[in-house]
């Protein structure tokens, strides 16, 4: 089994690093954070609600945002209780895709999330058109609660009210 480790994100000193990452193919269309450091900075400085963090297996390799879903402008958009919690998260290095690595990742954000104290249920809203995500979800025991109109996309809303079992060697 391979452990994954979480740091928080360290503002200047990560930010080349998920820089780098929101440039890739397999990243940009998703969070439209491709192009100027300053873009992702001003991301960064608009969420301040939101846990950043670095998850690597002794390498980075991914980007991970955790949040209650009260607190974001999300709960405009769905019917959010106080035990909500969500995520977005992206592998970054292309080289790691197609690895087990977002199931993984998936797997251990959701139990964390449903660990805290309070929590309820843990959802997340990729793009409907970002085919990998969603079928890792429904994979995981992600349940799809519905389809959301958000500004500038449309986006499936996956709730789970347990954690994925653990994974195994």
């Amino acid at each position: 089994m391979t452990a994954l480790a979480f740091r928080a994100l360290d503002g200047e000193a990560d930010l080349e690093l998920v820089h780098g990452w929101m440039q890739q193919a397999h990243v940009a269309p998703w969070w439209e954070l491709a192009g100027p450091l300053s873009l992702l900075r001003e991301h960064l400085a608009a969420h301040a609600h939101v846990d950043a963090w670095i998850a690597g297996d002794g390498e980075p390799f991914a980007y991970v945002e955790t949040y209650r879903v009260a607190d974001d402008p999300l709960a405009a958009h769905v019917d959010a209780e106080p035990g909500d919690r969500g995520f977005h998260l992206l592998v970054g290095p292309p080289e790691r895709l197609g690895l087990g690595l977002g199931r993984l990742l998936v797997r251990e954000v959701t139990a964390r999330l449903l660990a805290e104290p309070g929590a309820t249920r843990v959802i997340c809203e990729p793009d409907v058109r970002n085919a990998r995500m969603l079928a890792c979800c429904l994979a995981l025991g992600g349940e799809r609660l519905g389809t959301l109109d958000l500004p500038g996309r449309r986006a499936a809303l996956i709730g789970w009210t347990r954690a994925p079992a653990a994974v195994t060697a």
